[in-house]
């Protein structure tokens, strides 16, 4: 923790919590001391848009982005 009282997430940590820059948070605390903060709305693991998101197993993600993988990806060919 700084001195201002900030904390610093790993990167890592918050692309897998769906935390990015600009996008609002949630943060609680319980009665154990433990602290948890979570995106106030779905974000996409990608780009970090709420706009047009979806799930897909356990990764949220926009049209746009879902878009842009599977043009990569040759779908005629299993």
């Amino acid at each position: 923790m700084c001195k201002n009282g900030s904390i610093t997430l790993p990167k890592q940590i918050r692309a897998e919590a769906g935390l990015f820059p600009g996008n609002a948070v949630d943060i609680s605390t319980s009665t154990d001391g433990t602290v948890t903060i979570k995106p106030t709305a779905p974000c996409c693991r990608f780009c970090g848009t709420v706009d047009k998101v979806v799930k897909a197993d356990d990764v949220v993600i926009c049209i746009n982005c879902a878009k842009k993988i599977l043009s990569k990806v040759d779908v005629n060919n299993d």
